[in-house]
């Protein structure tokens, strides 16, 4: 289990991390894309993940595709009420990493 405290910490101590408000959620951007949501109400994360990331961390149960065509892309909710502490970590690192290492797109 991971409290609210430590997922905004482990969320917010991420390398040059921006938390931003998105709709009526905090929002945490790396090189302006998010890579994840923190919906503190229902005490649940969603992460970018790839699809083929979201089919392996799924094997865990605390982790489950979003239930929209968001989840088809790899968007993630990790429910911290189930997830364990070292799981939700690398879950984090991979969703940044994803971002991190995306080609920038050109301007036209």
């Amino acid at each position: 289990m991971v409290d609210l405290e430590q997922a905004h910490e482990i969320l917010s101590s991420m390398p040059n991390v921006v938390e931003v408000p998105h709709f009526d959620k905090p929002a945490y951007k790396i090189n302006g894309k998010i890579f994840a949501t923190f919906n503190i109400e229902n005490k649940w994360v969603t992460l970018k993940l790839t699809p083929e990331q979201q089919v392996i961390y799924c094997e865990d149960t605390s982790f489950y595709p979003v239930p929209n065509k968001w989840g088809v892309y790899g968007w993630t909710h990790v429910d911290l009420n189930r997830v364990r502490k070292s799981a939700f970590i690398e879950a984090i690192e991979t969703a940044y990493n994803n971002i991190i290492a995306e080609k920038p797109k050109r301007k036209r």
